[in-house]
Parts: structure tokens; C-alpha cells; sequence
């Protein structure tokens, strides 16, 4: 598996849960649909290319989610890592969304090990607070 380094290469849902996985991976759900959507809202906070046309009405949440996760650094890449972890976090154990760090430090753990083949690393001391406000933006635009 490729190395996730930055927003862009963050690959679409079927690549990183494909269904041969996990038996509640054989449709396509709220797992694939979060992790679609988070994709998403990344790939247009950072401005990548690979982000899909917003509808002409786009959603106030997912717009108000972009420009939180812009807000969060100036360099959405250097921080790939720590904000793919809150994705996940976001897709597949879909906490609340005021989740405090207390609560997700376990969610980020299991989304280390999940996504540990794509050199996904464990977040540094410093980072918690980042992931923690990517799942505060994020979460309320994952389906539910």
C-alpha cells in the first residue's frame, strides 16, 4: 500500500475498507459514505483539484466544516497524518460531535492500527488538539 502523505492521496472509501475486509464492508454504508464525505471536505479545505464540484447549494455544515479544517493550519499536507486520522475517527467510530481529546484518544488508537499499511503514524502529543477540532468539523456532516 502507498504511503498517505498528503490530502490528495487520501484514496476513496472502496481502496482503504474494500469488502473482502469485513462483512459489514460487502455494501456500501456509513462507513464508505463518512469516509467519501470526509474525503471530501478535506480535499476542498486543502483546494485540491480532486475535490468533486460542491453542489450549486451546498450544504451550510459541510461549508462551514471546510473552512474550519482550512482554519485549523495553513498547510493542510503537514498535517495529512493527524487529519486522516480524524477521518476515520469521523467514518468509522462516529463519536459526537463535541467529543472531547479524553474521549477520542481511544478512536484515534484504533484508527492508528486500521491505518498503520498506509504509514499512518501515531499522532503526536501536540496533534490531539488538531484531530480533536478536524472531528468537531467534520462530524456533523458524516451521515447518519
Amino acid at each position: 500500500m502507498t504511503a498517505i502523505n498528503r490530502i490528495d492521496q487520501i484514496p476513496p472509501s472502496h481502496t482503504i475498507f474494500p469488502a473482502s475486509s469485513h462483512p459489514d464492508l460487502q455494501q456500501p454504508g456509513f462507513v464508505h459514505h463518512g469516509w467519501n464525505t470526509g474525503r471530501q471536505l478535506l480535499l476542498h479545505a486543502a483546494g485540491s483539484p480532486l475535490a468533486k464540484p460542491m453542489t450549486s447549494q451546498p450544504h451550510p455544515l459541510r461549508q462551514q466544516a471546510i473552512t474550519h479544517l482550512h482554519a485549523l493550519t495553513e498547510h493542510l499536507d503537514d498535517v495529512a497524518g493527524p487529519l486522516i486520522l480524524a477521518l476515520h475517527v469521523c467514518a468509522v467510530q462516529q463519536p459526537l460531535a463535541d467529543a472531547d481529546t479524553t474521549t477520542l484518544i481511544p478512536l484515534i488508537g484504533e484508527a492508528v492500527a486500521d491505518l498503520g499499511d498506509w504509514d499512518v503514524r501515531a499522532p503526536l502529543p501536540e496533534q490531539l488538539d488538531l484531530i480533536t477540532r478536524a472531528v468537531q468539523a467534520m462530524q456533523p456532516c458524516m451521515p447518519h
